[in-house]
């Protein structure tokens, strides 16, 4: 499969048709995965089809583009879950044609088809694949801004200048870590560059032009006291600081799993060996290492999920496409080899879980595929128990709950649109459906029936201050081998 002649540059890896063909084939497997997965909505997942439901310039917890992609997919073919997920697989097929067109320019053809392939067997984009979150339309807008930076860099171009603030503000509108991106780039055109290859007046442009893309969500926060803004200040607080040395090393070490085990120890070293001795790997670093320096730092002082530094992997990538292609040191391209093989069976295998819904031949004690199991069919249970128990509004106890069974509930019945709700004993809002779906904040009819989905048998006191109260059922749903998920279903009638 991997042809190792001698040609004008060091050696071929695959010819262009092949390595096209195999870009292709592994996104139409994964989205055939999506269609007959067993694997239901996460928790994001389906508040972020909630959000789809209305367009909007910004939501609760983060910024729009997310709700935009997912609103364009389920409008095209419908509310179901792989409809939901369709642009995953999508954008990090794109994402490895943006990167093949990067590492083409910058550092030839070779290192071209090398970035394609790398970043498409990466466990990051083999797991993103599957799952929709705003990870992914980041990555996407951020690989496409770096690819009309170097471009800029090369051409000192003000229409290359201006495609780099638009992608940046639209990276901005997918997650607000597209901040590093530009911090990190200013910081290494203050140190390295200073208007030599890129003048101060494109750098203008990049600012304005990504500003002016990223004021819609600004503006919306300002109709909505930055309530997102708030959010995002809050999960990075410091204020309260664990200093935790596991932290770090699960963190640390789940970087590993994100990008590869070997592909990122290379990555390393190559950092560690050539930062600022070229002016585009330097540049790659800047955008990249230090992604992974702060949240190592975050993770010491709070937490941090593995995900966070995985922007720092669009620079990684073309990093080691780069030096593969190099004559020297066969020693780096073996380990290379390796390195793709072992993420291209990691590939083998997120596939083969996504398809099947089970970690098959591995055995975990814990199985996090049962978070996502079994809702479905509950949600048929509370339906039915809502059609025959006459009820007016369904309330939930817990984030988790209302997320995935709202969108199991109303997903193709509009009849039960606004009419689930949240119970929540939080004075200030805490996510989306507290500050939206607050059921101490909506209007109550006398009499109405109302439906209590709980996860214990216990009542407990008559917070909802109801009448008439009543076990109707309980009600359960197999997920994996030898655990159930069960709820109890309650009702009563407003005094």
């Amino acid at each position: 499969m991997l042809s190792l002649r001698n040609k004008r540059e060091n050696f071929i890896l695959l010819n262009t048709p092949v390595v096209f063909f195999i870009l292709i084939v592994i996104t139409v497997l994964r989205i055939m995965s999506l269609y007959i997965s067993p694997i239901e909505l996460s928790v994001d997942e389906a508040q972020y089809w909630h959000w789809s439901r209305n367009i909007d310039l910004g939501y609760f917890t983060k910024p729009p583009l997310i709700a935009w992609m997912i609103s364009f997919s389920t409008f095209l073919f419908g509310n179901a879950e792989w409809a939901v997920r369709l642009f995953s697989p999508i954008m990090h097929l794109l994402i490895s044609f943006v990167l093949w067109a990067t590492a083409k320019f910058a550092f030839g053809s070779n290192s071209g088809k090398i970035a394609a392939l790398i970043w498409i067997f990466t466990p990051a984009a083999s797991l993103g694949g599957f799952i929709i979150s705003t990870d992914t339309p980041l990555l996407f807008f951020w690989s496409l801004s770096l690819f009309f930076l170097l471009i800029s860099l090369k051409q000192n171009s003000s229409f290359t200048s201006l495609l780099v603030g638009i992608f940046l503000g639209l990276a901005f509108l997918s997650k607000y870590a597209a901040l590093y991106f530009l911090i990190f780039f200013i910081v290494w055109w203050t140190i390295f560059d200073r208007g030599k290859f890129l003048s101060i007046k494109n750098i203008f442009i990049i600012l304005s032009a990504s500003v002016l893309i990223a004021s819609t969500n600004l503006y919306w926060n300002y109709l909505n006291d930055f309530v997102t803004i708030a959010h995002t200040i809050s999960n990075a607080n410091l204020s309260k600081i664990i200093l935790n040395y596991n932290n770090v090393i699960n963190f640390l070490s789940s970087q590993f799993l994100v990008f590869g085990p070997l592909l990122f120890l290379i990555y390393l070293l190559i950092v560690i060996d050539s930062l600022f001795k070229d002016r585009d790997v330097t540049l790659l670093a800047m955008i990249s290492f230090p992604v992974i320096i702060l949240i190592t730092i975050q993770s010491f002082l709070k937490i941090a999920n593995a995900n966070w530094a995985v922007t720092a992997y669009v620079g990684a990538t073309l990093i080691i496409s780069h030096y593969v292609t190099l004559k020297k040191n066969n020693i780096l391209k073996i380990f290379f080899y390796l390195g793709l093989l072992l993420n291209i069976a990691l590939s083998a295998y997120i596939l083969n879980i996504s398809i099947n819904g089970s970690f098959y031949p591995l055995n975990l004690k814990s199985n996090p595929l049962r978070k996502n199991l079994g809702f479905e069919n509950l949600a048929m249970k509370i339906h039915k128990t809502f059609i025959e128990e006459n009820i007016s509004k369904i309330v939930f106890e817990k984030r988790g709950d209302i997320s995935r069974f709202n969108y199991y509930l109303s997903r193709n019945n509009k009849k039960l649109e606004n009419k689930i709700f949240l119970k929540t004993s939080n004075l200030v809002p805490g996510n989306f459906y507290e500050a939206n779906y607050n059921y101490d904040l909506i209007n109550k009819t006398k009499g109405e029936k109302i439906l209590i989905v709980k996860n214990i048998s216990n009542f407990g006191n008559n917070i909802y201050k109801l009448e008439d109260i009543k076990l109707l059922k309980s009600i359960s749903s197999k997920t994996i081998k030898n655990f159930e998920r069960t709820y109890y279903l309650y009702a009563g009638k407003i005094k």
